[in-house]
C-alpha cells in the first residue's frame, strides 16, 4: 500500500447471521443484508456473501479462514471476513470490516454504524486508521488457534 493514500477502517464483530437478510419468513431464500450490499456497492466489491455463509456452516468448528476481497481497480479498498469458527462459540459469531479510501469515509462510516446498530448479536465495533493492519499482515500467518488441536489459520485474497 502506499503510504499518501490515506485510509480509514472498520472492524465489527457479530454474528454471520446479520450479513444476510430473509426476506420472506416462509422459505429458506436469503439475500446480503441490504447495508451490507449497500457497503459492497460503495466499495465495488461484491463479496460471495451466500457461498461463505454456506460454506461456514458447513465447515468444522475450529477452522475458517481470513478472506480479503480487494477492488482490483482500488488496492487500498478491501473487505475482510475473519470466518474462525471459535469451539466455544454459539452465536456463529465472525469478524468483518473493510478499509476505504479518504473519499468513501462518511458514508462508509454512516452505513457501517447502521448495519452495526441493528445487530441482534454484536459484540464490537471499531473504526479508525491502522485498525486492520494486523489482520491484513501476510507475515503473520498461519495464525495459530488452539483447542485440543492446532489450527493453523491462513489468509486467502481474491481481488475482484
Amino acid at each position: 500500500m502506499e503510504v499518501n493514500e490515506m485510509t480509514y477502517d472498520f472492524w465489527i464483530m457479530a454474528s454471520i447471521l446479520e450479513l444476510v437478510e430473509y426476506p420472506d419468513e416462509t422459505n429458506d431464500d436469503y439475500i446480503p443484508h441490504p447495508t451490507f450490499q449497500e457497503i459492497m456497492d460503495v466499495l465495488d466489491i461484491q463479496v460471495p456473501i451466500k457461498e461463505i455463509y454456506e460454506r461456514f456452516f458447513d465447515q468444522s468448528i475450529h477452522t475458517g479462514d481470513v478472506l480479503v476481497f480487494t477492488n482490483k481497480h482500488l488496492p487500498h479498498a478491501c473487505i475482510v471476513l475473519d470466518t474462525y469458527r471459535d469451539p466455544l462459540d454459539q452465536q456463529d459469531l465472525i469478524q468483518f470490516g473493510w478499509r476505504v479510501t479518504a473519499k468513501d469515509v462518511r458514508i462508509i462510516k454512516q452505513l457501517s454504524r447502521e448495519l452495526y446498530d441493528h445487530c441482534d448479536f454484536s459484540i464490537r465495533y471499531e473504526e479508525g486508521q491502522s485498525i486492520l493492519y494486523q489482520v491484513l499482515q501476510k507475515e503473520c500467518y498461519p495464525r495459530k488457534y488452539y483447542y485440543e488441536t492446532v489450527y493453523e489459520q491462513q489468509i486467502k485474497q481474491y481481488l475482484v
